[in-house]
C-alpha cells in the first residue's frame, strides 16, 4: 500500500481570560515605555514586560496540526501562526482504539491507568475523538478533532479500531 498523507489543522478557540492578559501585557508595556521616557527605572520594566510579550504572549494564541503519515500520527502546535513545536508522536501500530467520544467501544478504557492529552480547540458543539495508544511504557488518552479525511483514512488503514457513533 503507498504511503498516505493527511493533515488537519485545528485552531483552539481563546478564552477571554487570554485575551483579558493579552490585553493587560500590552497595555503595561505600553505604559512603562511612557513612564520610563520620564524616569530610566521604567525602563526596566519596560524591558521585562516586552521579553514577556514576546515569549509568552504568543503562547496564548495555538493551533494544532495533525499529520498522518504512513502508519505514524504527529501533533504539533504552532503558535501566533509562527513557532512551531512537536509535541508528541505516535505510532498507530500501537493503537488500541481511535473512536468518537461517547462510543460505546470506549467503555472498557474508561478505568484505565492512562496519560490525558488534549488536543482540541475546545468549541463547544465539537465532538471530539479519543486515540488510546501505547506510547513508550505509558498509555495515552488524547483528544482530538480529526477532519473527515484523516477518519477516513484511519478507516481504511485500521477498519477494526475505528468507530464512531452514527
Amino acid at each position: 500500500m503507498e504511503d498516505l498523507y493527511v493533515e488537519c489543522l485545528v485552531a483552539k478557540k481563546p478564552r477571554a481570560v487570554e485575551t483579558v492578559i493579552k490585553g493587560v501585557a500590552y497595555g503595561l508595556t505600553a505604559l512603562f515605555l511612557i513612564l520610563g521616557l520620564l524616569n530610566v527605572f521604567f525602563l526596566i520594566g519596560f524591558v521585562i514586560m516586552f521579553i514577556v510579550d514576546f515569549l509568552a504572549v504568543p503562547r496564548l494564541s495555538v493551533e494544532y496540526e495533525y499529520l498522518y503519515v504512513s502508519k505514524s500520527l504527529q501533533i504539533d502546535s504552532i503558535y501566533s501562526k509562527e513557532r512551531r513545536k512537536k509535541d508528541v508522536e505516535y505510532d498507530l501500530e500501537q493503537m488500541e482504539i481511535f473512536a468518537e467520544e461517547g462510543a460505546w467501544q470506549l467503555d472498557e478504557y474508561k478505568n484505565m491507568q492512562t496519560v490525558s492529552r488534549d488536543f482540541t480547540s475546545g468549541e463547544e458543539g465539537v465532538r471530539p475523538w479519543i486515540l488510546i495508544v501505547h506510547n513508550g511504557q505509558a498509555i495515552d488518552r488524547v483528544k482530538l478533532e480529526p477532519n473527515d479525511e484523516l477518519i477516513k483514512v484511519l478507516k481504511t488503514v485500521y477498519p477494526r479500531k475505528v468507530f464512531n457513533i452514527a
